[in-house]
């Protein structure tokens, strides 16, 4: 997998000189899976609170290109949480060999051959991408 970012400290991203803080200055909005191009878009928009500086960016695209493995893991039926599902807690690079474990992360900037991505979010929902290629777009 090739990236155009690090991750920082399993709850942010390094891109182009930018601490881009998911976990508090960003709200996950939606996903969407392109299957005949294989593409997977997460799009997370600026927080609304006084924490968020002026100047953050409006808008993160993250493009997973080449999917080949895709685990969604959401159970919510009561939403009880609708808060903490839009609310990233960690995001890591971990192995694929280890599919089975979608709550834990690796302190690691940047992914190792055969690693997944895995964005866990503060109601312990997930969502797990083995792919080629994941690109950062902010705008």
């Amino acid at each position: 997998m090739t990236v155009n970012f690090e991750i920082e400290e399993n709850y942010a991203l390094s891109y182009q000189g930018r601490h881009i803080d998911l976990h508090n200055n960003f709200d996950f909005v939606s996903y969407d899976y392109n299957i005949a191009n294989r593409q997977l878009t997460l799009t997370w928009k600026k927080s609304i609170g006084d924490w968020v500086k002026e100047n953050e960016a409006s808008k993160l695209l993250l493009i997973h290109s080449n999917v080949f493995f895709l685990n969604i893991g959401y159970d919510n039926k009561e939403y009880e949480f609708p808060d903490g599902d839009n609310c990233l807690s960690d995001i890591s690079f971990f192995p694929s060999s280890d599919r089975q474990i979608n709550n834990g992360v690796i302190a690691q900037n940047k992914p190792k051959d055969e690693d997944d991505i895995i964005y866990i979010f503060e109601t312990e929902h997930f969502i797990r991408i083995g792919c080629d290629k994941v690109e950062l777009i902010v705008q």
